[in-house]
């Protein structure tokens, strides 16, 4: 094997993007810097950096977004089939294009029904977050999750709207193994009609969702309002 200063550029760069990665220099669910913000590091051309990026893309270290940049994917290997999949990863696994709209983030006390959920104190936090979902480019369903900040200190600093929830838990310690889903029927509200392009009043699949990580602890609490013309179910055995 040569040795790392005989190595070509786009190999070094490679190796060492994979290192800061690997490391935690590049937190995972966080930007990397820009092609020409590397390219300038290591005294070479935007090319050669991508070549470098692409080859990281390839190995699933690196997502990269249009528009957005190229985001460190740490270690995840979240494996299709084995875990409990989240909305985006379902929605590719059934050969469809998921999108997701950050409609709203914002932190707030437990209060007792959420203290009582997590076994966290009335005025601790959760972060909420609320989401409109679509399935190739047409509304699918409204979600709101909520979440123990103090189980997820990082959170703030990963980038949603790139990665989901459920990566997003994996990258800091907590990968869900085991949800706990309730299904119901509800009306949807006006803004919820408006923001799925339908009818106020119109029915929706009411999906109440608890999730927890390997050691049983609760990690967030999701609910979701999906289109009662595209809602359904399926359970696999």
């Amino acid at each position: 094997m040569p040795a790392t200063d005989e190595l070509p550029i786009y190999l070094k760069v490679r190796n060492d993007v994979r290192t800061r990665i690997s490391s935690g220099a590049y937190p995972a669910g966080t930007a990397i810097p820009s092609e020409n913000d590397l390219a300038e590091l290591y005294g070479t051309t935007r090319l050669t950096v991508r070549n470098a990026i692409d080859a990281l893309v390839d190995e699933g270290l690196i997502r990269r977004v249009q528009g957005k940049g190229a985001f460190s994917a740490g270690s995840l290997a979240i494996q299709r089939g084995e875990i409990p999949q989240g909305f985006r990863e379902q929605t590719e696994h059934d050969l469809h294009v998921p999108g997701v709209r950050i409609l709203e983030t914002r932190l707030r006390a437990a209060g007792p029904r959420y203290a009582s959920l997590f076994s966290m104190g009335e005025d601790d936090d959760l972060y909420m977050v609320r989401r409109l979902n679509s399935v190739d480019g047409e509304p699918y369903s409204v979600e709101t999750t909520y979440i123990p900040r103090a189980l997820f200190p990082g959170i703030t600093e990963v980038d949603i709207s790139v990665f989901s929830l459920y990566e997003t838990y994996a990258f800091l310690g907590h990968k869900v193994t085991r949800v706990h889903e309730l299904i119901d029927l509800a009306e949807l509200s006006a803004n919820e009609a408006h923001l799925l392009h339908v009818k106020a009043c119109g029915p929706a699949m009411v999906l109440d969702c608890m999730s927890y990580d390997a050691n049983g602890t609760p990690v967030e609490h999701a609910v979701s309002l999906t289109r009662g013309d595209l809602g359904s179910y399926s359970v696999r055995y």
